[in-house]
């Protein structure tokens, strides 16, 4: 069987939305349509704001099922813990909670067997973002819906409290809607896929903390996103965004000019141009330039140090630097876990 849902999420009520589209879908072979999504443009951190979505469903089998719904957010917000999914539609009401990561994803049952949160990373990605760090955070209904053969529509609501990391943080939220049985499958004839997706809208969450912009194109970047001094990092740098081409030519370097660690020290000497800071040009046409190191080596740590953060300029073979938003001021970059 097909379904189509249409759901408004919102507050607790995306819960609910979110669980009922993925009771749904359990037992048939249903079709989801993510619409109208309401989400805030901006937010204080530790604020509870509602986002809601709007989806459609048609049903040709009658059938008992679990909703799932997932949603994509920084992971600074902790969002299984600081968030509450409801849902309100024609079929009835109801909630939902965080599904158990020990779950398989349907679609994923024969090959990968991923649950439900990589098994959406994995097909969908950090959506409109550009920074991984990013999670998805999945509920499901926690009881079942009896769907009818025909169409019904309903809301639901996540009341979710955000930037529980305290830090500003611009990102863009993306939806799936999907029910236990089919998951993330494609049915029919032709095939279709047995959920539904869909990008919302960019949002910035003020706080006292750190600036992460998530989603808008960066001079430099890190991957991972957020790594400690044993940790291996990839920095990559986007020509391409000096808008005021500060630098000149293509040898480019890592310049460090000062590294923090959390007895106070302050770490200075690594701003130079040699083979361990050099950046190399991913393709002859790319202007965009890596480098991969370990700063517990860079730095020459002790073992009673712990670095905290970096403050650091990319530069060229004749000492001209770029900084954050194409100036003279060093880029930040903070060492933490997830």
């Amino acid at each position: 069987m097909r379904s189509y849902f249409n759901i408004h999420i919102k507050g607790s009520n995306l819960w609910k939305a979110f669980a009922l589209i993925a009771l749904a879908v359990f037992l048939v072979c249903c079709q989801f349509f993510i619409s109208d999504i309401q989400q805030p443009a901006t937010a204080n951190a530790g604020q509870t704001i509602t986002i809601s979505t709007r989806d459609s469903a048609i049903s040709n089998v009658a059938t008992t099922a679990n909703y799932i719904v997932g949603i994509l957010l920084p992971k600074g917000f902790n969002g299984a813990k600081n968030m509450t999914v409801t849902y309100n539609t024609t079929l009835g009401n109801g909630s939902m909670q965080p599904i158990s990561p020990t779950i398989i994803e349907p679609s994923t049952s024969s090959t990968t067997h991923l649950n439900f949160s990589e098994s959406m990373m994995a097909k969908f990605g950090i959506g409109n973002n550009l920074v991984n760090d990013m999670e998805w955070v999945v509920f499901i209904s926690t009881q079942q819906v009896n769907i009818p053969n025909g169409t019904f529509e309903g809301t639901v609501t996540f009341q979710l409290k955000v930037g529980a990391d305290g830090n500003t943080t611009i990102f863009k939220s993306a939806f799936v809607t999907c029910e236990s049985a089919d998951g993330l499958n494609l049915g029919g004839t032709p095939p279709a896929p047995d959920y539904g997706f869909n990008n919302g809208p960019r949002m910035t969450v003020n706080g006292p903390g750190d600036f992460n912009d998530l989603c808008d194109p960066q001079l430099t970047s890190f991957s991972p996103a957020k790594a400690l001094q044993n940790d291996f990092l990839t920095l990559t740098y986007s020509e391409a965004l000096d808008t005021l081409k500060l630098l000149k030519g293509n040898n480019l370097y890592l310049c460090v000019d000062t590294a923090f660690t959390s007895d106070g020290s302050k770490l200075t000497g690594f701003c130079s141009q040699s083979s361990k800071t050099h950046l190399t040009e991913t393709s002859a046409t790319s202007n965009t330039y890596t480098i991969t190191f370990w700063p517990a080596s860079l730095f020459g740590l002790k073992n009673s140090q712990t670095l905290t953060k970096m403050a650091y300029h990319i530069i060229d073979a004749n000492g001209n630097k770029v900084g954050l938003g194409d100036t003279q001021s060093p880029f930040i970059f903070n060492y933490s876990c997830e």
